[in-house]
């Protein structure tokens, strides 16, 4: 049976490119399919997830793993695969995240393997926090996660065509610019750098308000 639980331990941080680069990273986990694309560890990291599927499953202290998918036919053929493999490394995961996807023409199947893990996590998982489909042609994600505090550092970045600028996600408003769907589980927290962001902050990307909103009745008097 499954414990309905919530643990609030799970960190979610965006950091700058020169506070990523300086992380002691290990295990690093590719998208082409002459490399591990999941990879089970106390650590681990990912680079480049543009138009691919990246993320993992996570019981909080316990155990870990990460993915990066490529958007290609091959992973669209064996997605049902994907999903078991993920599924037999980390047995009944209390968390999982998602990011990626883009809306490009020259990769079709991009946000058709988001949504349908997406999908997958949500029916198996019961703390989801997801960021779907980068909204800048440029954008793209690395991720580092570590299991001794239960951590997601990631860095974001795009193209901002109105100032002529590379941004890369340090506030709240980056973050929503970099990302058309924003969603944090019940049990994540949020941060921008050192700064948490609180629910109150931006209710629209948090479960409970999402819920709230929802179902009115669930919103106290």
């Amino acid at each position: 049976m499954k414990n309905n639980s919530i643990s609030f331990t799970s960190k979610i941080r965006f950091v700058e490119r020169p506070v990523y680069a300086m992380m002691e990273k290990h295990n690093l986990i590719g998208f082409r399919h002459n490399e591990p694309n999941i990879l089970k560890d106390k650590t681990f990291y990912s680079e480049e997830i543009r138009t691919c599927t990246g993320g993992g499953l996570v019981n909080p202290f316990k155990e870990a793993e990460g993915f990066h998918f490529w958007d290609d036919l091959m992973n669209k053929k064996d997605f049902n695969f994907l999903v078991n493999c993920l599924f037999r490394f980390v047995k009944s995961p209390e968390h999982g995240l998602l990011v990626g996807g883009k809306d490009l023409k020259n990769s079709p199947f991009s946000m058709e393997q988001f949504l349908r893990f997406k999908n997958v996590f949500l029916e198996r998982v019961k703390n989801v926090s997801y960021f779907q489909k980068h909204r800048y042609i440029s954008s793209e994600t690395h991720y580092h996660y570590s299991l001794e505090n239960d951590t997601w550092t990631l860095c974001s970045s795009f193209y901002d065509r109105d100032n002529g600028k590379y941004i890369t996600v340090k506030k709240l408003e980056d973050l929503l610019k970099c990302f058309e769907q924003i969603s944090i589980a019940e049990g994540d927290r949020l941060y921008l750098g050192k700064k948490e962001v609180k629910p109150m902050d931006a209710p629209e990307i948090f479960v409970m308000f999402q819920k709230a909103s929802a179902n009115p009745k669930l919103v106290s008097s």
